[in-house]
């Protein structure tokens, strides 16, 4: 427990020590509410291009060898589903970006994605030079600035000025945030000349990360695999299989049982063989730490490992896997056409009153859910969630305008506490408890329980 709790402060400090340096960046460059506001209004157009922008960024990349070495496997050939996994984080890092939510959380991130890419990263045979990182944020600011162009030029004349001005500044912060990671280069870098790219490709590969992203599926055809009899994975033990070339691990945990894919979302690690602790599996390779429930990353919770339905039928244990897994077989026997992306939507399921999406509450955060006669505040303590009875009991306040302190909440009315997995009362000067209510996770969306 004592290195879990020094885990979790030094991610607060970082964090912290980010985010100051976030907001000295953003007053200096005079990033002001009004900002915010025009990259939130203009977040769908961007979500809009992202696939084209990423596809466009990579294909960059592969044509240069420098660059392209990274994603190479020993045999020379490229490493698709490692250039895969990065086109996934390159989106969420970018959608983020457009979330407009920029705390110390947001700044925390930037500056992990910083280190990630210097020797002071989580793979120290991974280095990514300076020039390649900036590169980077002035390829996408310029795409992005052509994309307000295109949508917004002829409708919205204000909202575009407004947005291209907010984009720069915001691109500008997130430059000098990736840079101040770095320290001295690795060495000399020499240029060579440039490789053909099949941009189709890529701009397929960049299509489903996206779509993973926001959470559309292609639909498959499904199998129930066989892993084991049921008395052959007691409690607190897992098993290893492999469905379809996809290696899998299956955990029978604290009375449940999950499965996620055996690959870790930085480098493929056999993340599924790290040590548990909690509802947390942290993969051996380089520490990263997801939630076996849902298989967010927990340094990320934009981005998750692929979890699988477990099935239990008379006393044996299946994972629901698809059939036509790896889309890339049947790209290369031109099987899969590429979309519009000018007509593009993204279907968003309708959420009940009493549901939530995980990722619109991040880690330390509190929102506010209400339905029929209940105002109930949800909690998200370490990737876990909880939900209370919003109104303080001393004097009404408003809880989901509080602080989360770990698993504590402070009213912002008065400073009474309470303790958000219980509701007991902490410090006055309330002195009842708050009521509790259960929530149920089902993939990426949380529902709030009322006990009949």
């Amino acid at each position: 427990m004592d290195g879990e709790t020094d885990s979790r402060d030094e991610r607060s400090s970082i964090s912290e020590e980010a985010g100051h340096f976030f907001r000295y960046m953003a007053e200096f460059v005079e990033f002001t509410d009004d900002d915010i506001k025009a990259i939130r209004a203009s977040a769908l157009i961007i979500e809009k291009h992202i696939p084209n922008i990423i596809s466009n960024f990579y294909v960059n990349l592969l044509k240069h060898p420098q660059t392209r070495k990274f994603f190479l496997n020993k045999d020379g050939a490229l490493d698709a589903e490692y250039l895969q996994l990065r086109m996934y984080h390159q989106t969420n890092f970018w959608r983020r970006a457009a979330g407009a939510k920029f705390d110390d959380e947001f700044a925390g991130f930037v500056d992990y994605v910083g280190r990630a890419h210097t020797s002071r990263g989580a793979d120290k045979h991974i280095y990514i030079h300076e020039q390649y990182v900036i590169g980077m944020v002035g390829f996408v600011q310029n795409a992005i600035i052509e994309a307000l162009i295109l949508e917004l030029d002829e409708f919205d004349k204000d909202l575009e000025y407004q947005a291209i001005k907010a984009w720069n500044k915001i691109c500008i912060i997130l430059l000098e945030m990736l840079s101040r990671a770095y320290r001295l280069e690795a060495g000399p870098d020499r240029l060579q000349e440039l490789l053909p790219i099949n941009k189709n490709e890529i701009l397929e590969m960049s299509v489903e990360s996206y779509e993973k992203s926001v959470g559309i599926h292609r639909e498959y055809d499904y199998e129930n695999f066989f892993v084991a009899f049921e008395s052959e994975i007691p409690e607190g033990e897992r098993r290893i299989i492999e469905a379809h070339g996809i290696s899998i691990g299956v955990f029978h945990h604290q009375g449940n049982w999950h499965a996620i894919r055996n690959s870790c979302l930085h480098r493929g690690g056999p993340v599924a063989t790290g040590k548990l602790v909690d509802d947390q599996i942290i993969c051996p390779w380089h520490g990263y730490t997801y939630d076996l429930t849902s298989g967010r990353l927990i340094m990320d919770p934009s981005a998750r490992l692929e979890v699988y339905d477990v099935i239990l039928e008379e006393g044996k244990v299946f994972v629901r896997v698809p059939e036509t897994y790896i889309f890339l077989n049947n790209l290369s026997q031109g099987n899969l056409p590429l979309p519009d992306l000018s007509v593009m939507e993204i279907p968003e399921k309708k959420l009940n009153e009493n549901e939530f999406y995980l990722r619109d509450i991040p880690t330390g955060g509190i929102r506010l859910i209400q339905f029929n006669s209940h105002r109930v505040a949800v909690y998200n303590v370490s990737g876990k969630f909880y939900a209370t009875s919003e109104e303080c009991t001393h004097a009404g306040g408003p809880l989901s305008e509080g602080v989360l302190k770990e698993n504590e909440v402070v009213c912002p009315w008065h400073d009474s506490c309470f303790n958000v997995i219980t509701g007991a009362v902490t410090c006055p000067p309330a002195d009842e408890p708050l009521k509790t209510y259960q929530v149920i996770i089902n993939g990426d969306i949380g529902r709030i329980e009322i006990a009949s």
